[in-house]
């Protein structure tokens, strides 16, 4: 692909986005984080070449970025009041420690909202990784990109997603990882064994509902707690509605829920936790609405979570429609061209930038892929479903 893109004048870039553990914090030789016996912190890591880094954040914060070393988005560094100069200790794919010193702090954009900034040059001490997209800078003409990758058998398709920096804001798009941290708390966790993870228990009772019996439609979850109160009034509004008959209580009770102590099922050997295990999604209706399947739940019911707070997985790809994911603002006014259950609004133009050495596409090589964006590149000054 990336020679395909070649050929369109254009530039290409492999970008992965594995989770690595972090289990060490040092400044000046003194111990801020220091974890052991398999825990670990996750953190969500962009790893893309250096000139990927070039192109969209300029001379001033590529040349930061030397071996050894990583950047840290704005968020991720207030969560454990890191500064630049520090080292974090995190761990290959063998687990085995690997110490870097943090560059810069730099806008969350630079993380894709995530925790780190990585190159590929520096991340070849941690392994093997899977590519999850190939980002695309220095475009003359989105034509000529599609036309060189459809002549070497690259069709945007089901299996070959195509997402612009000019995109409209999507309400089943979901929240970075340092976003999620930043609104339920951040945790460390260890593997227990094939997808499960065992997490650490102070979090887990401060912040997780256990068998939270909800009032109007009756389901019991353990949830986050900071989420109870948007499933609550969901629940009311589809009960007012007429609509709870819509939702399978004995299934929902049974397979579905919040809370669940295991990696993101499309993980691989770096997992990433599941955004079950923050207790922050919920699962309804599971055996009409499996993964990868055509959603069967009442749009109706969609629109009513989307309105407290949630996204849904409908749209995610693969679709996952017994999925719901807590966002924390209101989606059901956002005018977009989802494919199952579209918001009942109007969807507005979009507008195309003028093409030359400044924008930037993205397309993902992985049929299994939910997450591939885009954007304009830009030279900032320095300071990520299930």
């Amino acid at each position: 692909m990336v020679s395909a893109v070649a050929e369109s004048g254009a530039v290409g870039h492999i970008v992965k986005f594995p989770t690595v553990g972090l289990t060490g914090h040092i400044r000046d030789g003194v111990d801020i984080t220091r974890l052991g016996n398999g825990w670990r912190i996750p953190m969500a890591t962009m790893i893309a070449p250096a000139a990927y880094l070039r192109d969209v954040a300029g001379d001033a914060v590529a040349t930061l970025a030397l071996p050894g070393t990583v950047l840290m988005g704005e968020r991720s560094a207030s969560i454990r009041k890191a500064k630049a100069g520090d080292v974090v200790t995190l761990r290959d794919h063998k687990f085995r420690k690997r110490d870097f010193v943090i560059a810069a702090i730099v806008p969350n954009d630079f993380v894709d909202y995530g925790d780190l900034f990585i190159t590929t040059e520096s991340a070849v001490v941690l392994g093997d990784m899977r590519i999850a997209r190939v980002t695309i800078t220095n475009i003359p003409s989105v034509k000529g990109v599609l036309s060189a990758l459809a002549a070497r058998g690259f069709v945007i398709n089901d299996s070959l997603r195509l997402r612009t920096s000019w995109d409209r804001a999507n309400p089943d798009g979901t929240l970075g990882s340092s976003s999620i941290k930043k609104l339920l708390g951040e945790f460390a966790f260890r593997p227990t064994g094939g997808s499960g993870i065992q997490i650490e228990t102070a979090w887990l009772y401060r912040n997780i509902s256990f068998s939270h019996r909800f009032t109007s439609i009756g389901l019991r979850n353990n949830c986050h707690k900071a989420v109870i109160g948007a499933i609550q009034s969901a629940l009311n509004e589809v009960k007012a509605a007429g609509l709870a008959q819509k939702i399978n209580l004995q299934n929902s009770n049974s397979y579905g829920g919040c809370y669940v102590a295991r990696y993101n099922r499309l993980s691989s050997k770096f997992g990433t936790p599941s955004r079950h295990a923050y207790g922050m999604a919920l699962d309804i209706n599971t055996t009409t609405n499996a993964q990868g399947a055509v959603p069967q739940l009442d749009c109706r019911v969609v629109r009513i979570f989307r309105k407290w707070g949630f996204a849904w997985g409908g749209n995610f790809w693969p679709t996952d429609g017994m999925h719901f994911e807590y966002v924390g603002e209101p989606r059901d006014q956002i005018g977009y061209p989802s494919r199952y259950c579209p918001n009942k609004v109007v969807v507005p133009p979009t507008t195309v930038p003028i093409f030359g050495t400044t924008t930037t596409t993205t397309s993902t090589t992985s049929s299994t892929s939910s997450t591939t964006t885009s954007s304009t590149t830009t030279s900032v000054p320095v300071t990520s479903t299930t």
